[in-house]
């Protein structure tokens, strides 16, 4: 949140008790390990406690680009709220731990720059399509985007994020966030099926897998694409197709013998059923059943 922000924790969660009572089970403790609450290329500080105006910054701010997705930290209950003019765009997951989290300033852009023409806080825009008060999501599950809504118009898209164990006062989440899994993709509830297609860098070839420095996924039933930054080693199906485009912009059937490490590839995944194993994407989670080589120079 920007220098001046005129909402506290304090008033924000008075808001809170009176739509629904936020305190989980006596003794409740954070969870060791949430999953990472932005699902893209992030940057954030240790900022909490930092001066606001009048009080103290209460949460993390992870910057990212406009509209990269936001997910649950854990499972819990999630409440919609749109009635704060310095907090724009706000959700509370009730996590299942007794947790209460708070995810603030998301967007309410309906193009790529600042242009807050959304400003009633929509669904698919905001908050995660078809998403619903007390809605009970699971942990990784899509629940909104990041933007810069309320009181922080006008500066770089970011989701603040506060953390308060039993539903009391806020502490830093920067010790969760560190040590928190990242997804690489994300899709709302509901979605039985889906492809990956990742672009990246080739940076080994193996018998039965290949690694990839990804840097872009695109999901066939998610929020569209989401700039990322990570290594992954992915498996090859048996009925793998390699191409190669040529300079000419010609695509010919190729080996993957004959690929070259360091260019520039793109994978597209067969149809898979997404869980929380196959969005951490650990080592041959994920497999790939086309593989387009681009050259070293794309």
């Amino acid at each position: 949140m920007r220098p001046g922000h005129r909402t506290t924790a304090r008033s924000i969660l008075l808001a809170a008790l009176i739509a629904g009572s936020v305190a989980g089970p006596a003794g409740a403790a954070v969870p060791d390990r949430l999953i990472f609450p932005v699902v893209g290329v992030t940057r954030y500080t240790n900022d909490f406690g930092a001066p606001r105006g009048s009080h103290r910054h209460q949460g993390n701010d992870l910057m990212a680009a406009r509209r990269t997705p936001v997910v649950a930290v854990e499972p819990g209950r999630v409440r919609i709220y749109r009635r704060s003019a310095s907090a724009g765009c706000m959700l509370y997951l009730y996590g299942a731990s007794g947790t209460t989290y708070m995810y603030v300033h998301l967007n309410d852009d309906l193009t790529t720059k600042d242009d807050n023409k959304a400003t009633n806080c929509r669904l698919g825009v905001a908050y995660a399509p078809g998403l619903r008060n007390d809605q009970r999501v699971r942990a990784g599950e899509l629940i909104g985007f990041v933007g810069n809504s309320g009181d922080a118009r006008g500066i770089a898209p970011h989701l603040h994020f506060e953390l308060h164990p039993n539903g009391g006062r806020a502490v830093s989440p920067y010790k969760w966030l560190r040590v928190a899994p990242r997804l690489l993709y994300t899709v709302r509830g509901g979605v039985d099926s889906v492809r990956l297609g990742l672009t990246g860098i080739l940076k080994e070839v193996g018998e039965d897998s290949v690694v990839v420095r990804v840097s872009r996924v695109l999901v066939s039933a998610g929020p569209g694409a989401t700039w990322i930054s990570r290594r992954l080693r992915i498996a090859l199906t048996p009925e793998l197709i390699v191409e190669r485009r040529a300079k000419d912009g010609r695509v010919g059937t190729t080996s993957l013998a004959k690929a070259q490490v360091d260019e520039r590839v793109k994978l597209w995944t067969p149809y898979f059923k997404p869980t929380l194993a196959t969005r951490l994407a650990g080592p041959r989670t994920l497999a790939s059943a086309k593989i387009l080589l681009l050259g070293l120079d794309g």
